[in-house]
Parts: structure tokens; sequence; C-alpha cells
């Protein structure tokens, strides 16, 4: 089974501050799928090597992101991700979109990214995206012009979580963004993690529902 992961390319802001993918939701979505015996593919709209995003300091600390520290594998392949134009969707059980601020910017409207999850939701094909890597979702249509989240249930951050990784004032809403399009946005309570499961549509609010939200998706996959 070959899972694919999507990173996004998005390094900076119009302030000139630093963006980019959220290392330890990449971490732990990368590891549980190879634990797991899985052949993991990675990518990005331009490839090549993805940005981490200074979210990601605090983390420093964390197992498994001294793991993939300490991996010269992991390490490569996060360098040396394809572009998301080389990519083919049939060749994948699952993708996953681990969680990066970035993504607000480039995959919110990457046609390449539209299309590779529009194909595996035809193909009944789980796709799990954490926190800001649901940006993925906007403008993703079913056969039509059907937005794919409309009445579907999931979770995404806010301007809450904008605001706590310092995002600016102008920055998507994506709970909002996604209710205009039909979704039914789920809020988690007092911080937890969030994660919610609609078919193969299996979404996470932040960087710490990573670890559920991709056993989800495996389950699924299976």
């Amino acid at each position: 089974m070959r899972i694919l992961v999507v990173l996004t390319s998005h390094d900076r802001l119009a302030s000139g501050r630093r963006t980019g993918v959220c290392l330890k939701s990449f971490a732990l979505g990368y590891y549980a799928c190879v634990d797991a015996g899985l052949e993991v593919t990675i990518c990005s709209p331009l490839g090549g090597p993805a940005p981490i995003a200074p979210c990601s300091d605090r983390d420093m600390a964390s197992d498994v992101v001294q793991r993939f520290y300490s991996d010269p594998t992991a390490r490569e392949e996060f360098s040396d991700g394809l572009m998301l134009s080389q990519v083919c969707a049939s060749d994948f059980s699952a993708v996953y979109y681990p969680d990066g601020a970035g993504a607000l910017w480039d995959l919110s409207c990457d046609r390449d990214s539209q299309a590779l999850i529009c194909q595996l939701n035809e193909q009944r094909r789980p796709c799990a995206l954490i926190g800001h890597g649901t940006a993925a979702l906007l403008q993703v249509c079913q056969p039509g012009t059907t937005p794919l989240v409309a009445g579907r249930r999931l979770t995404a951050p806010g301007r809450d979580e904008n605001a706590a990784i310092g995002l600016p004032d102008d920055a998507l809403s994506l709970t909002r963004e996604l209710a205009k399009l039909g979704a039914i946005c789920v809020t988690g309570s007092g911080g937890a993690p969030s994660m919610v499961q609609d078919g193969g549509l299996i979404t996470g609010r932040d960087a710490a529902a990573s670890a559920d939200v991709v056993q989800a998706m495996l389950a699924a996959a299976i």
C-alpha cells in the first residue's frame, strides 16, 4: 500500500515572516505509515525541499521530531519531494496533508492538488487533512460544480488558531470559508485534539490531532 504525503511549498508571508509545513504533524503521519510497513511518497507544488514553519521550533524536543532529525532517510525524502504535477492519484491508497499555514497560500488554489483529492474521493480512497492543510479542500468540486465539502462534517482552524501562530489578520479563516461552501464545521472544546471523519474525508483541527487522523486514514485505506 502506498501513501502520498502532500506538503506546502509556500515559505514566506507578505511581511517576510517564514511559514511552511508543521514538522511535527508531518513526522507523526510519516512514521505512522513507515512503522506500518507502508511505502510513503512525498510531494509538494514545487517539489524539492519543503519549508518548515517557525512554529515547529517549539516541537524540537518531541520524540517524533527528534526521530526525524536522527533519520537520514526521512530527511532525504523530505528534501527531495516530487512535484504535485508528477504524481498519479491511482498509484496511491490514501493521501495525507499535514498541518502547515503555508497551505493557505498555495494548496488552497493548486489545481493538481484539487484533481488529486477529487480523483481519490471518486475512487473511495481516504483523504486526510490536518489543520491549515484543510485549505486544500477549498476549491475541490465533485463532478459538476458542487463543492466536495458540501454537507460533509469536518474540522479546521479558524481565526483563533491563525492568531495563535501569528498569521496576518487577512489570512483565511478556514472554518468560515469551508462553512460558506456548505461544510458542517465541528469545533473542539477545551483545546483538546479534534478529529472528524465523514466517510473517506478525515480532518484534524490542529497538529495535535495528527496521530489520530493518520490512524483513521490507515484503517479506512485497508
